[in-house]
């Protein structure tokens, strides 16, 4: 389980990427991968193609993240394999999220 955090100032974008499981055991590193930057981007792609599982913390780490970051942000989650995909879409996070 890792995250791991790219930034591309000219593009106004970052991208979390998640490996592994994404549970509770990441909320510290989750959160400090969008509260520690060095500036706020309009586009913040969490990219999930890496990861494997996916509990309710997860659920709430992300709606945690966009109660955080900038109301203009966009909040792009890339990569979801189909059965996180469904979870996503079950739980209504197209609503509230740009699932590629």
């Amino acid at each position: 389980m890792s995250i791991s955090i790219a930034t591309d100032d000219k593009k106004d974008y970052v991208t979390i990427t998640i490996i592994g499981n994404f549970d509770f055991s990441l909320f510290n590193d989750f959160r400090n991968a969008y509260t520690d930057l060095e500036k706020s981007y309009s586009l913040y792609i969490v990219d999930i193609s890496n990861v494997e599982y996916l509990d309710s913390a997860a659920l709430g780490m992300l709606l945690s993240m966009k109660n955080t970051v900038s109301g203009n942000a966009t909040i792009q989650l890339k990569g979801a394999n189909d059965f996180i995909k469904n979870i996503l879409m079950i739980s209504r996070f197209d609503k509230r999220f740009d699932i590629k």
